[in-house]
């Protein structure tokens, strides 16, 4: 019945605003843009994963983190730290589990890095 794949979708208060964060400062690829319907759509890094966004007037905020894997969390950090994201305190390590770090994107929609144990080695 599902096909492999996920698309996240976001209410935003400015898809512009929003296509700017997500494709300058996480790196993630434009498929598509309706500046008059004011919808857009990114590709995100990971594997058949999307993040779609409505422009709408009011906006409350996800607090469920969608959640990418990195390989290396200290180096995820301070690439996206250099590009200008802010994270969310500090990176939370769970022993014998993985890291965490927390960040928001313009509209305060909560986003998550995690790098598993054992997951590159």
């Amino acid at each position: 019945m599902y096909i492999p794949g996920t698309t996240v979708w976001y209410n935003v208060k400015s898809i512009e605003r929003s296509l700017a964060f997500y494709t300058e400062q996480l790196g993630f690829e434009l498929v598509f843009h309706d500046k008059e319907g004011g919808m857009a759509l990114v590709n995100t890094n990971t594997k058949d994963c999307s993040i779609g966004f409505s422009e709408a007037e009011s906006v409350i905020p996800s607090t469920s983190s969608t959640v990418f894997d990195v390989e290396n969390m200290d180096k995820a950090v301070e690439t996206l730290k250099q590009k200008g994201v802010s994270f969310i305190g500090d990176i939370e390590t769970i022993p014998d589990y993985g890291k965490f770090a927390t960040f928001a994107d313009p509209d305060g929609n909560s986003l998550m890095l995690s790098e598993m144990q054992g997951a590159t080695e």
